[in-house]
């Protein structure tokens, strides 16, 4: 159902007519409320995006597949080696934490700059900030899903024993894709205020994964209950991560998991929410 439906006639005049023609809690519900409704937009969008880096390439955004199982493949086999794991075991572990972080690494760096990339669109017609939100959630999801047959063909191989647990994927995926999107909103609002944001977005991602339980296990630390406070059960990373990690390798998250992720969604999208509602009308001016 389009605004125009809605018997507000007034309100989607003003919203035509420009961001500022609304005070600033409403014009921020239907930013987000329109850029649900113009999902046609930002799936193109993102399609177009995953085209165009791909352009002229012969296997196209499956690229990133190959990237991801050179690497999967040469650093799990050398960490396997290390630390005296069999291989059978330790590279579907590996496997599905790092494309799982990978979906975190990407959602993280790229969010800065949504808003800043399309400068020149905001400031001459009117698109929902949330569209470019969406665009970014949407075209890391695509290149997710890609990466996600990387650990299908080693799960295959190495026999996994697939059960329920995969009915958890998807439940997954409904508690970190609303935690991503206002993570992206917030980043992209702070970033368009103040760039250097992005580079230490950058240099936070790098540190987060050597400290989060990635390619080693949460168990490792069991022995120090400080670390496993720190680097586990307080690191948001690793939450991300385990959500997803774990029922693809027929096991289910902890109830702590989805609890941290629920509190953290409702913490940070109320932030997001307060931070748009005093700034919301000054953004396509610091772009």
């Amino acid at each position: 159902m389009s605004l125009e439906t809605t018997g507000r006639p007034a309100l989607v005049g003003a919203l035509k007519a420009g961001r500022r023609a609304l005070a600033p809690e409403t014009a921020v519900f239907y930013d987000f409320l329109e850029g649900l409704q113009r999902w046609h937009l930002w799936r193109a969008l993102a399609w177009r995006d995953i085209r165009s880096r791909y352009r002229r390439t012969v296997i196209g955004p499956f690229w990133t597949a190959l990237n991801t199982a050179i690497f999967v493949a040469a650093l799990g086999a050398v960490y396997a080696l290390l630390w005296h794991q069999p291989v059978s075991r330790y590279l579907p572990y590996f496997c599905a934490g790092y494309i799982s972080w990978y979906f975190f690494l990407t959602m993280a760096n790229e969010s800065g700059s949504a808003l800043i990339v399309e400068a020149e669109t905001v400031k001459t017609i009117h698109v929902p900030y949330s569209v470019f939100i969406f665009r970014v959630v949407m075209r890391n999801l695509i290149v997710f899903l890609h990466n996600l047959s990387v650990f299908v063909v080693v799960g295959l191989i190495f026999q996994i024993h697939w059960g329920w647990s995969l009915l958890l994927v998807p439940v997954g995926f409904l508690f970190i894709l609303p935690n991503y999107f206002w993570m992206a909103l917030l980043l992209a609002t702070i970033c368009a205020r103040f760039r250097d944001v992005i580079q230490l977005v950058s240099n936070i991602t790098q540190i987060l994964f050597f400290v989060t339980p990635v390619f080693w296990r949460a168990s490792e630390l069991k022995s120090s209950p400080f670390a496993t406070l720190l680097f586990v059960r307080a690191n948001p990373a690793y939450r991300f991560v385990d959500v997803i990690r774990a029922p693809l390798l027929g096991h289910a998250p902890s109830l702590g998991t989805y609890l941290y992720l629920l509190l953290i969604g409702v913490l940070g999208g109320g932030a997001t929410v307060l931070l748009l509602r005093r700034v919301y009308g000054r953004i396509a001016y610091w772009l």
